[in-house]
């Protein structure tokens, strides 16, 4: 009977050992993908602000690629609707 708890409470420690390994690991992946994510959304807000530059130094050029994307997307949304 003493065996049986003995071996009841080392397996109730490795879990416990293990479950706050986890929940390091999962708290370390957490952060990572924040820092990325604010990275990301660095990277982004960088490339808006340099067209929304480009677009002002080029306004016929941005005004072409605004009515050909808007043309695109016009046809492919006829397309889906048509079948």
């Amino acid at each position: 009977m003493a065996d049986f708890k003995e071996k009841e409470q080392e397996i109730r420690d490795t879990f416990l050992r293990e479950k706050e390994e986890l929940k390091k690991t999962y708290n370390e992946i957490v952060e990572k993908l924040k820092k990325e994510g604010d990275k990301l959304q660095g990277d982004i807000q960088k490339e808006y602000d340099n067209a929304r530059k480009y677009v002002k130094e080029h306004p016929e050029t941005g005004l072409g690629i605004a009515l050909a994307g808007g043309l695109l997307i016009g046809f492919a949304i006829a397309k889906i609707l048509n079948r």
